[in-house]
């Protein structure tokens, strides 16, 4: 069986009328001026605190780059490797 185009043919589809909901406000979170103010001036500061924190633990570098020079680094290839597939995967 064989079934072909039909131009012209149309079969119209009735129209939805969708009842129009009016936006609730009780489903936007109340909260008040206060602790708005209050998180954000705790967040501020500890934005704050963290600026002053160098990004880098110089002394910690001093330590490993004398221990490698020393030999005395150990490196556990197991344990660098799953670490390794654990940030890249987000898995072992």
């Amino acid at each position: 069986m064989k079934i072909d185009k039909v131009s012209g043919a149309h079969v119209q589809q009735p129209k939805l009328q969708q009842a129009k909901k009016p936006v609730e406000s009780s489903l936007q979170p109340k909260t008040s001026e206060p602790e708005m103010n209050a998180n954000t001036v705790a967040l501020e500061k500890a934005q704050m605190a963290m600026a002053a924190l160098s990004d880098v633990d110089i002394e910690k570098v001093a330590r490993v780059r004398e221990a490698l020079a020393n030999g005395k680094l150990e490196l556990d290839s197991k344990a660098l490797s799953q670490a390794m597939m654990q940030f890249h995967t987000g898995h072992e």
